[in-house]
Formats: C-alpha cells, sequence, structure tokens
C-alpha cells in the first residue's frame, strides 16, 4: 500500500486516506491548506467546536501558548514524584491479587488518576472520568465518519459533562486552588477572559488526552514486550534504554491511528488531485512504518536510533501532552521492571481489541507473572 497506492479514496470515511510518512508529515505542517476546522458547519450540539485541536491559527495560536504553560518541561518534571507514588501504589495493588488484568486494574487508573489530579477533581469522581472519556471518543468517531444523528445517551452525558466542569470552574474562579482548572479559570487570552465554553472544552480535551492514549499506549507496551521476551531481557540489563523503548512502543504500536484534515484549496498529495472540500485521513500507524523512513519498520528493536515517529502529530498541533504522556509511560515501565521478571499474556487470537477504529488498544490484558 505504501508503495503502490500512497493514497486512496475510502467510501466509509468519504475521505482519502494518506500513508506514506513523508505526506503525512507535509499534511501535518501545511495547516492553510489542511484545516483542523472539521465541525464548522454541522448542526449539532456535539461538534466540540470550541476545542483547540479543532482550531486554525490565530485562535490556536493563542489557546494554545495558554495551555502550554500547564506542560513546560518543569511543569511536568515537577509532577514525577506524585506520579511515581501513583504508579507504585497501583503495580503493589495489582500484584497483591490474584487474577490480574493490567488494563483495568492498571493502565486505566493510571493516566486518569494523574490527570484529575492534575485538574483538581476529587477523588470521588475520578471512575467518572474514564466513563466520559470513552463517550467522548465515541461521539468524535461517530461526527468523523458522518454521523452526525444525535443519541440521546451521549446527548445525556455530554451536558452532564458540561455541567460539571462548568460548576468547577465557577467554583474556581471564586475561590482559586492550585490546580489547572483555576488556571483556567483565572486565564486570560488579549485581555479577555476565557469564556464558560473555552474553557469547559479545555478540560474535555484534557480529560481524554491525558488518559485515553497513556491508557493505550502503556497497554501496547506491556503487551509488546511480553511477544518480545528477549527485548525485555534486554531493558532489565539496560536501563538506560527505557527512553528508546518507549519511542519504540509508540512507533510500533501507535495508540492514536488516525488524524483527520479538511482541504481547503485545490491541492495534491503524491500526484493526487484534491479539491477544497475534501477531507483526507492520516494515517499514523501505517507512516510509522514507512519502509523508506524506518529499517525493518516491522521488526520491534527497543536499540533502535532516536526515532522521528509521527505518534504526537507535528506541526502546530503536536500534542502538547506529549511531555506527559512520555513520563507516565517511562515510570510506569520503570516500576513494571522493578517488580516483573519475566510474565506472559495469553495468545492474540485471544485478546479482545477495542471496537474503536482510531485506537489501538485492548479492553482486557490478562496477565501471568513468571518467576
Amino acid at each position: 500500500m505504501l508503495q503502490h497506492s500512497p493514497i486512496v479514496y475510502s467510501e466509509p470515511f468519504g475521505a482519502y486516506l494518506v500513508f506514506r510518512y513523508d505526506d503525512v508529515r507535509s499534511v501535518f505542517q501545511d495547516y492553510k491548506t489542511f484545516s483542523s476546522a472539521l465541525y464548522d458547519g454541522l448542526s449539532t450540539e456535539l461538534t466540540f467546536d470550541n476545542q483547540i485541536q479543532g482550531m486554525d491559527p490565530p485562535r490556536h495560536t493563542q489557546l494554545r501558548a495558554l495551555a502550554a504553560h500547564a506542560f513546560t518541561p518543569k511543569a511536568v518534571a515537577d509532577l514525577e514524584p506524585r506520579i511515581r507514588e501513583i504508579a507504585d501504589y497501583l503495580i503493589d495493588a495489582m500484584l497483591a491479587g490474584q487474577d490480574i488484568d493490567f488494563v483495568q486494574q492498571f493502565a486505566v487508573p493510571f493516566p486518569v488518576r494523574v490527570i484529575a489530579e492534575m485538574l483538581g477533581v476529587p477523588e470521588e469522581d475520578f471512575d467518572r472520568f474514564k466513563v466520559w472519556s470513552d463517550i467522548i471518543v465515541e461521539i468524535s468517531e461517530r461526527l468523523l465518519t458522518g454521523q452526525t444523528e444525535e443519541l440521546p445517551e451521549h446527548v445525556a452525558a455530554y451536558k452532564e459533562m458540561k455541567q460539571y466542569f462548568q460548576t468547577m470552574i465557577h467554583q474556581r474562579r471564586a475561590e482559586p486552588r492550585n490546580d489547572l482548572i483555576s488556571r483556567l479559570a483565572a486565564a486570560e487570552v488579549d485581555g479577555q477572559q476565557l469564556t464558560d465554553l473555552e474553557a469547559i472544552n479545555f478540560c474535555l480535551i484534557l480529560l481524554v488526552a491525558g488518559n485515553e492514549t497513556t491508557t493505550n499506549l502503556i497497554t501496547n507496551l506491556i503487551r509488546t514486550f511480553a511477544e518480545h521476551p528477549k527485548q525485555w531481557k534486554l531493558l532489565r540489563q539496560r536501563r538506560d534504554l527505557i527512553p528508546q523503548a518507549v519511542e519504540e512502543v509508540m512507533r510500533y504500536r501507535t495508540p492514536v491511528q488516525l488524524m483527520f484534515r479538511l482541504v481547503t484549496q485545490e491541492t495534491e498529495i503524491s500526484g493526487t488531485k484534491l479539491k477544497a472540500g475534501d477531507r483526507v485521513v492520516l494515517y499514523l500507524g501505517a507512516a510509522n512504518r514507512d519502509p523508506a523512513k524506518f529499517e525493518r519498520p516491522d521488526t520491534f528493536d527497543i536499540t533502535r536510533p532516536a526515532s522521528p515517529h509521527l505518534t504526537f502529530g507535528h506541526g502546530i498541533h503536536f500534542c502538547l501532552g506529549a511531555p506527559l504522556a512520555r513520563l507516565e509511560t517511562s515510570i510506569a515501565l520503570q516500576v513494571l521492571l522493578d517488580q516483573l521478571d519475566a510474565f506472559e499474556i495469553p495468545p492474540a487470537e485471544a485478546l479482545e481489541p477495542l471496537t474503536s477504529f482510531n485506537i489501538l488498544g485492548l479492553r482486557k490484558l490478562p496477565i501471568a507473572v513468571k518467576g
């Protein structure tokens, strides 16, 4: 596909699929021709039209600069001790039981707890976060495939989420605390305070981006090492390879497989002409295994040199939370290396993948600890 059909039209998506690394990177880079404003003109309450990842400059530039303060290297580094405490607690609790489901006992609660604490959400509400996150993904995937009919359960959940965060934003404006919601509630762009809807949608995207990608990245990590025990043994001997191992898992099993863009003017990709109004789907999983960019692309190798993968995107929409995701995954890996000499998982055909067309992960992942 990469060599012979670098771009093809997909009827189910109503869009052109782009596979090659260089093409995907070029589309990310050219935000004027390939817009992120996918939902403009859709008449539905569930369009998330004030979310930063669905904006173009100049508003995107203003809001991204605002959000970036929460994810500076120093801000993320300051979180490390608490993130390690959470990881240690969850791993100890998981290994104390008889039947281990890595997804439900660690990969899900770990990033949910981290982002919830960053936002300033009470612990009793942590479980609601994962439910809401899954619903947002479902809504987004329906909209991206042209299904604009509003399902009652989605509308009800979306209203519940908005009301929850609106209440918290109003509380923080009245009584600020040292948390991310307080900073959003007080934030200004060009002397103007964020609207309630902008602040709410910031919370929603942080909710999803702060846990969905990392949950599946960590799940994919443990699955991949179970399938490559020699690589696990090597990493136990060479802890200095942890950063490379994290990057290689992101390349080899990319958690978010697709990104969507809207064509704004006549252009072409690899000889295929596109017109304004066409949609393109960037296939990150394929780009990250492009043999023109990566030697032995289908081989999982933690000694691979620094990988310029596109897992976090590229250009103005490069994932703000990338430093946090990398830190969480590195800490999870360190804790697992401390605790697990060796482990096994069921064969691939016995695993239950997510039903999402876009998110690569598993619903459950039983683990048998060895040694």
